[in-house]
């Protein structure tokens, strides 16, 4: 290939890749314009920190709090601790979420079988829930279990294996898998023990619970006062203060610089037309 047209397609691919990544590292820098926006699906109440996701960059909320919107079916869900929830209410105000498990909503009998964890540090359910446990892959329901509490659910390509339910937390026993679920302890589980059963508890995994959001807001407070937004350092998980001005930082936003007035008695020069 002639030297000449090899140098000007050299040139040409880096000017391309060069124009393809500008846009991308000016959006990332931009977290200002960026955070400003609220997460907002359907017609759910719009949401800023600590949330993220939908068009808000992760730079703008906790790396657990990560939103996800089904625009076409107008749902909000998200991930927690590998276990997907479809997130029915956010109350900013009392900082709570209030979530269900995806994966119990058509059934008892789910294609996976982790337990519902919360990180400490970042959610904690609120009082009034409740935990049981749903253990499956028994070759037989123990006899102390009442009928009304029992079920059947394939287990390894296995039909048929019992599973029944128990208050609390508990292990798998002498059975294949056990889940720890929690839900809201208001009716009918303010009802005597003896009258639940598992259509009972197929409605209260329905209904979901409740579970707050334990992040420092103080900062947020300050920055949004500053006219700044609030955010995270990526490399830290720190909360900080994006500014208009495109920096962050750990206190509010500088007010800008004021203009600067003349001292009396100057004035600027009448302008001499020629």
């Amino acid at each position: 290939m002639n030297s000449s047209v090899f140098s000007f397609l050299s040139d040409f691919v880096f000017l391309l890749l060069l124009f393809i990544q500008i846009p991308s590292s000016l959006s990332n820098d931009d977290r200002y314009t960026a955070c400003r926006k609220d997460f907002v699906c359907g017609g759910g109440i719009p949401v800023g920190f600590p949330f993220w996701g939908n068009g808000r960059p992760s730079a703008c909320g906790i790396p657990e709090l990560e939103l996800k919107c089904d625009h076409e079916k107008n749902i909000t869900t998200m991930n927690i601790n590998k276990v997907a929830y479809r997130v029915l209410e956010i109350n900013p105000e009392f900082k709570t979420l209030w979530i269900a498990r995806e994966d119990y909503l058509a059934g008892l009998c789910p294609p996976q079988f982790p337990s519902s964890t919360f990180n400490p540090k970042i959610l904690e359910p609120v009082e009034g829930i409740r935990n049981f446990t749903l253990i499956y892959g028994c070759e037989d329901a123990p006899k102390t279990i009442p009928g009304p509490r029992t079920f059947n659910c394939k287990i390894k390509d296995v039909d048929g294996q019992s599973g029944y339910i128990k208050e609390g937390v508990n292990g798998p026993g002498e059975c294949n898998r056990s889940v720890i679920v929690p839900v809201s302890d208001f009716p009918p589980w303010n009802t005597p023990v003896f009258e639940w059963n598992v259509e009972t508890l197929k409605g209260q995994l329905k209904t979901g619970f409740v579970v707050r959001w334990k992040v420092n807001m103080d900062l947020c407070g300050e920055c949004s006062t500053s006219g700044g937004v609030c955010g995270i350092v990526n490399d830290t998980n720190q909360t900080t203060c994006h500014c208009p001005d495109q920096s962050s930082g750990s206190k509010p936003c500088a007010p800008p610089a004021p203009t600067p007035i003349p001292p009396p008695g100057m004035h600027s020069p009448p302008e001499i037309s020629l």
